[in-house]
């Protein structure tokens, strides 16, 4: 782990000392030419002006401490007219222009930088000593480089100041975080939050709205399956005493029948209530195989066709075309099977369940139609949620829609409850390998 705040800083410092150094190089070294510069000038301007100028003048000149130089002239006949100070040694051949040397032959001699000017008349050697000329560099380095260094440092301070002032958003998200429990869902609020930190905010708060949604769904979930399983097992329980205070074999025989449809139901519910479960609880899918819907269909028939002999229901199945499709075999028969238990459940006595699987286009179809009472419009975006029943008069859970929804949004295929075209009923159609998948009810198709 790292802090950001210290990592920007430090960069950032870093890139200003960086900076400050190379600023302050190339300040120096541009101080240094100009100063040099500007002392060779004032060298060659004062020896032509003393070239033409008066002797008398020469006062006027070593009275002036602004100049900083000292003086040499010499007439055509190499005799010495003039000297500024008792110290400089120089002879009268000096060659023309500019020149370094020393102000005498002893060992400490100072090193002069000197301007020979040679006229008709007269020789002018003007010269500044180099520790006087380094001592004046070093004082025009100091006046231009103190204020960009303080300058440098002002920026230093104000980009500490303004990383620590731009995260101030991060540590408002933390210690709102920090004051919340498991229980605590609702929305992050920042007031102030950059555009780059709003974007998390609201994908973060999508994710609790998303997450809240899954808890109050598993919530309800629980809440009813506790509610549906509190009849049958109150029942079960009730025949249980029945068959413990019973002494009548008739009386015994029928609570032992009762008590047998009860565990059936009883199982027939957890079991749904299992598979939903595991349905919903499904991170990774597993991997898909090419199904034959065909042949998925058959075997659900043959599995509950003794079911619609009982109630004299026939099954009319045709198919035509590719009924192939990418699935996961297991999770295609639990759909054909709770739509065809329902269409069994639903369907009066000595009438028939018409299942057909067609290829239309890229889509393979699937459509079963029941001759039962059918559903509301109304009711049919909301029987596709848990322990939800179309007819509560109709023994059921109100888990296989759902069950059958499930599936469908793992396989991206989309579900239309809808009237048959004539008479009662209903009839559900389920396509396969559209190019988008979209999952709606008819209700939710005519709205979009």
């Amino acid at each position: 782990m790292y802090s950001l705040e210290a990592r920007l800083k430090r960069r950032l410092l870093v890139g200003v000392l960086l900076v400050s150094v190379v600023l302050g190089l190339a300040v120096r070294t541009e101080v240094n030419r100009q100063q040099r510069e500007m002392l060779d000038y004032q060298l060659e301007q004062v020896a032509r002006a003393m070239l033409l100028s008066d002797l008398q003048d020469l006062q006027a000149w070593d009275n002036d401490p602004a100049l900083h130089l000292d003086m040499q002239i010499w007439d055509r006949a190499g005799n010495r007219l003039y000297r500024s100070s008792a110290q400089i040694g120089l002879g009268a051949d000096t060659s023309p222009g500019f020149s370094v040397l020393p102000s005498g032959p002893q060992a400490d001699a100072v090193i002069l930088r000197v301007f020979t000017l040679k006229g008709a008349e007269r020789t002018i050697q003007v010269m500044h000593s180099r520790e006087l000329r380094r001592a004046l560099s070093r004082d025009a380095e100091f006046q231009v480089l103190l204020p960009t260094l303080l300058a440098m440092l002002f920026v230093a301070i104000m980009v500490g100041a303004t990383i620590r002032k731009g995260l101030e958003p991060i540590r408002e998200l933390d210690e709102e975080l920090s004051q919340r429990d498991v229980a605590s869902l609702q929305p992050v609020s920042l007031v102030h939050a950059p555009v780059e930190l709003d974007r998390v905010v609201r994908t973060f708060n999508r994710l609790l709205l998303q997450l809240d949604a899954s808890i109050q769904a598993h919530k309800r979930f629980i809440a009813n399956a506790a509610h549906e399983l509190r009849t049958p097992i109150t029942a079960l329980r009730l025949e249980v005493d029945n068959l413990a205070h019973g002494e009548d074999p008739v009386q015994v025989k029928g609570a032992v029948r009762r008590l047998t449809m009860g565990v059936h139901r009883a199982q027939r519910l957890l079991q749904q209530m299992l598979t939903l479960a595991r349905l919903e609880a499904r991170t990774n899918s597993r991997p898909w195989t090419s199904v034959d819907l065909v042949g998925l269909a058959q075997e659900s028939m043959m599995d509950l066709s003794v079911l619609g002999s009982q109630r004299g229901i026939e099954f009319a199945f045709e198919a035509s075309g590719s009924t192939v499709v990418q699935g996961d075999p297991d999770d295609l028969r639990l759909l054909l099977d709770n739509l065809l238990g329902n269409a069994l459940k639903f369907s009066p006595p000595n009438t028939s369940v018409e299942l057909s699987i067609h290829q239309q286009g890229d889509a393979v179809i699937l459509l079963l139609r029941d001759h039962g009472p059918g559903i509301a419009p109304a009711l049919r975006e909301r029987v596709l949620m848990p322990f939800v029943r179309s007819n509560p008069t109709i023994e059921g859970s109100g888990l296989g829609l759902t069950i059958v929804f499930e599936v469908i949004q793992s396989h991206g295929a989309t579900l239309q409850l809808e009237d048959p075209p004539e008479g009662q009923g209903l009839q559900v159609r389920v396509s396969f390998g559209v190019d988008r998948p979209v999952l709606h009810t008819e209700n939710q198709k005519n709205q979009a």
